[in-house]
C-alpha cells in the first residue's frame, strides 16, 4: 500500500475500531458460514486471516483449527480482536500487525488463508492476492469474501462513488468476473464461487465510518434519488423512516496450484 493510503486506513479504522467490534454486519453474515464451509478447517490446520479487523472470522475458524493467525494494518483493530479473543477464551487465535500486500510470513506455511470484507480497501489488490498465494501451502485453500460491484459499469461506478463518500479508505469494489480472473492470474484455481448479499441499514452504515451529519444527509438523498435500475440493483427501499439497501457479496475459493 502507498504510505498515504496506509495512513488513511489506520486513521479510519483506528478511530472506528469499537464500532466494528459491535457491528452485526461484521460479527455475523450469511457469507461467514459459506467462508467456513469453503475453507474446510480441520484439527491440525494452520490458518491465516488477512485484514482480520476485530477478529470475527479468525474467532469463527479457531475452534476448528490448531492455530489461527490474524493480521491487520491497524493497531486499534488488533487491540479489539485481542480483547474479544481473551473475553471468549480463545487461546489459539494469535494476532499481529502487518500489511496484506507484504505479509510478514514465510512461503507456504498456511493450510487456509482467508480475507473477509477487506479486499476493497487494498490499493494493489493483485499484489495482495499474490501474497495470499505465496503463504498458502500447495493445495492450500484461499477464501476471499467481499462485497462486489455489479457487472454493469455505470452501476459499479455509482456503488464505488457512494462507498468512497462514506469511507475515504475505500478503493474499489470489483465485479465477480474481474475477481475470478484476478484469482486465476494469481495462480489460484477457482473451485467455487458463492453469491450472497450484505443487508445494510443506512444509519448504521454511515455511523461505522464516522460520516459527518451534512455528508450523511447528502448520501441519503443520493441513494433515495437513484435511478430505477440502481434502486433495483441495490435493493434501496424505505421502511417507515428507515433506509435499507444491500450490496452483493461473493465468496470465492481459490486452491493453490
Amino acid at each position: 500500500m502507498s504510505d498515504e493510503t496506509k495512513r488513511t486506513v489506520r486513521t479510519q479504522f483506528g478511530r472506528q475500531a469499537s464500532w466494528y467490534a459491535a457491528s452485526a454486519v461484521h460479527r455475523q453474515s450469511a457469507s461467514l458460514a459459506v467462508l467456513l464451509r469453503l475453507s474446510a478447517p480441520f484439527p491440525e490446520a494452520r490458518a491465516l486471516d488477512i485484514a482480520t479487523g476485530t477478529g470475527f472470522t479468525g474467532l469463527a475458524l479457531a475452534p476448528q483449527c490448531r492455530q489461527v493467525v490474524g493480521v491487520d494494518l491497524t493497531a486499534g483493530m488488533v487491540r479489539e480482536a485481542r480483547r474479544l479473543a481473551a473475553n471468549r477464551g480463545v487461546p489459539n487465535f494469535l494476532l499481529c500487525l502487518g500489511d496484506a500486500e507484504a505479509l510478514p510470513f514465510p512461503d507456504r506455511i498456511f493450510d487456509i488463508v482467508t480475507c473477509r470484507h477487506a479486499a476493497h480497501h487494498f490499493p494493489d489488490f493483485p499484489r495482495a492476492l499474490a501474497e495470499m498465494g505465496r503463504v498458502a501451502k500447495i493445495g492450500g485453500r484461499v477464501v476471499l469474501d467481499d462485497t462486489c460491484a455489479p457487472e454493469n459499469p455505470a452501476l459499479a461506478r455509482l456503488m464505488n462513488e457512494w462507498e468512497l463518500r462514506r469511507d475515504p479508505s475505500h478503493v474499489a469494489n470489483r465485479p465477480p468476473s474481474e475477481l475470478v480472473a484476478l484469482l486465476d492470474q494469481s495462480g489460484l484455481r477457482v473451485d467455487a464461487t458463492v453469491m450472497t448479499e450484505v443487508p445494510l441499514e443506512f444509519t448504521d452504515w454511515v455511523r461505522r465510518s464516522g460520516v459527518a451529519a451534512a455528508e450523511a444527509a447528502a448520501l441519503r438523498a443520493s441513494l433515495l434519488g437513484a435511478a430505477t435500475d440502481a434502486r433495483s440493483a441495490f435493493r434501496i427501499r424505505l421502511e417507515g423512516d428507515t433506509l435499507r439497501f444491500a450490496w452483493d457479496e461473493i465468496v470465492l475459493l481459490g486452491v493453490k496450484r
